[in-house]
Formats: C-alpha cells, structure tokens, sequence
C-alpha cells in the first residue's frame, strides 16, 4: 500500500556552488554511494531524491545518511531506508534535478 509520495526540485548551480565547500558532498551522501568523479548535476540529483524519500516518509527525525540511493545494474536509483519499501525516480536537464519518491509499507 502506498503510504506517501514526494518530489523535490533542485537547482543544480546552487549545487555546485556548494561544492566549493569539500565537505558538502560527504555531508549529503554516505561513503558507500561517493563517487570518485562527482557531477553537480549527478549531486543535485541525490539531493533531490533524499529530500522526495524525506518528504514521501514524512520522518522528521530522517537523516541524510539514513538514506541511500545506489544503482542497479540497469542504471535505475535504488533507494535503501530502514524499514521502508521505495520506488524512485531521478532526472536531470541542464539547470535542475528532479526526484520523485513513492513510500510503500506492507499491510499485514
């Protein structure tokens, strides 16, 4: 049963504007899903996807590394939190990222 649904749309200048700061990227993604040469278009992407998951869960105490997002073979996000079942889609143009995220819990 789905038990929320979120989006977020982020601007991938900002991003990379932050990126001057060394640490923001370890601030965002766990060490398992760092990349050695990392994008702000690929960053504003995870960005957008962590805070689509947040919003669809509704968990206020959700952390940004309580989230991972890796990918499959395919090259589709896979979206790993604690207890929760996610379906996620991240895409990019030029200027913005955008994430979608549907929570589902099983019922039982």
């Amino acid at each position: 049963m789905i038990s929320g649904i979120g989006v977020d749309l982020v601007s991938v200048t900002r991003v990379a504007e932050a990126m001057q700061n060394p640490k923001f990227a370890e601030r965002i993604l766990r060490p398992d899903e760092m990349r050695e040469e990392m994008s702000a278009q690929f960053l504003a992407g995870r960005w957008a996807a962590k805070e689509a998951i947040y919003k669809a869960l509704g968990r206020p105490r959700l952390t940004w590394q309580d989230i991972k997002i890796l990918n499959a073979a395919s090259g589709a996000p896979l979206a790993t939190v604690s207890g929760c079942k996610i379906h996620l889609s991240i895409s990019h143009e030029h200027e913005f990222a955008i994430a979608y995220a549907i929570a589902e819990v099983n019922e039982g």
